[in-house]
């Protein structure tokens, strides 16, 4: 069977991501669309709306036939990070071609990463000024004249970097984005695709009908009726002023990602009066030029895992497959292809692996359920992979 591939977050799933499986397998006529998707914390380092197992029956419901959980050592990280862990996971299962959206379809990205900027040969990269990500685009504007500044074209470059780097024979084919930006906030009430963005601050707002039009029927039904973080920061903020106040320098400074000093910022924004009221407002006090908020709020959900350099760098070394759900397609791609998997393919966890492989994963959906008022519904332990019958 020929499988074409997908990296996604689905958060939550809408109309542009139905036409996003239809182009895929329009362009590679592929048999079986395997889909690789964030669990339950997501890539700017929030916690998904909807729980992995519903995310990945709706997928399936709409065109996917097997969700691959994109683990939380690479779905809550850098672009290039989750892009290079994306695209080990679909080599690993024999996929072959790669659809991804992107506002300028028409670049050859593979040409353009082996023209990008060495960040370990440029001492401007160690600046504090600006951004990572600022600094890189402008490199790479100077040296190519291409400007970096959208963020699927940023994947983009990253699923091409991630390519060359493993030598992986994914073939990468993009798409062009359409009817909705990335960042546009605002939909008429007759648009029937719009940005994620768009509808999450819609959810934001109490405006529940609103998105009605834009995603399927029965994400709007889980919507309604399934728990949501969408108000997350309520409970995130003092389950994280616990943790900054009370452990030492010492510790902070062992969390993955703080780096230059970071955890003396965050120590004192947090012990020095007028205290921070909320989670906004102490995110919007620590961050400085270096930093995006995204990147902030990565290593404050790092912070609440309590997850440390040596343990991130570890986890990153020994990625697995984890089988959220299939189709009777999926299913049959699975028996086809699972004596050439190069990686651990799992498809039910125990105590055990919970306790360690698949650890941070355990950690990252109990705070999930505390998170969304949901402490009955096991994330890991004891599930069974999501069959839907087509």
């Amino acid at each position: 069977m020929k499988a074409v591939g997908l990296v996604t977050e689905y958060n939550p799933f809408h109309n542009g991501h139905i036409y996003h499986i239809e182009a895929a397998k329009a362009a590679t006529g592929a048999d079986v669309v395997v889909a690789v998707m964030s669990g339950n914390f997501v890539q700017r380092g929030e916690p998904a709306l909807i729980d992995k197992w519903h995310r990945a029956q709706l997928a399936l419901a709409h065109g996917v036939d097997l969700v691959i959980e994109l683990p939380t050592f690479f779905a809550v990280q850098p672009s290039h990070l989750f892009a290079d862990g994306a695209i080990q996971l679909l080599t690993a299962l024999g996929v072959r071609q790669v659809v991804f959206g992107s506002e300028h379809a028409d670049v050859d990205f593979l040409s353009l990463a082996q023209k990008a900027p060495d960040v370990n040969q440029n001492d401007q990269f160690k600046q504090h000024n600006q951004t990572f990500a600022s600094v890189y685009a402008q490199q790479l504007s100077d040296k190519t004249g291409f400007e970096l500044k959208e963020p699927n074209d940023i994947l983009a470059l990253g699923y091409a970097t991630a390519v060359l780097k493993q030598q992986s024979p994914i073939e990468l084919i993009p798409i062009q984005r359409v009817a909705a930006g990335y960042h546009e906030l605002h939909f008429s009430e007759t648009q029937e695709i719009a940005s994620a963005s768009a509808i999450r601050l819609a959810l934001h707002k109490n405006r529940v009908e609103k998105i009605k039009n834009v995603v399927p029927n029965d994400v709007y039904q889980t919507l309604n009726t399934q728990a949501s973080t969408i108000n997350f920061e309520e409970k995130f903020w003092p389950l994280l002023q616990y943790r900054i106040t009370t452990d030492t320098l010492g510790q902070l400074g062992q969390v993955y990602q703080m780096a230059e000093g970071l955890e003396h910022r965050l120590a004192s924004v947090m012990l020095t009066e007028p205290a921070p009221t909320n989670y906004q407002n102490f995110v919007k006090r620590t961050k400085s030029k270096r930093y995006t908020f995204a990147r902030m709020q990565r290593t404050l959900l790092y912070t609440l895992l309590n997850v440390k350099v040596d343990q991130m760098q570890a986890a990153m070394q020994d990625p697995y497959l984890r089988v959220l759900g299939f189709t009777p397609n999926g299913q049959q791609y699975l028996n086809e292809i699972k004596k050439q998997v190069t990686l651990p393919l799992i498809s039910k966890v125990d105590n055990n692996l919970a306790r360690a492989q698949l650890r941070l994963d355990y950690k990252a959906g109990k705070l999930w359920q505390l998170l969304a008022n949901n402490a009955i519904e096991q994330q890991d332990v004891t599930r069974a992979p999501i069959f839907v019958e087509k």
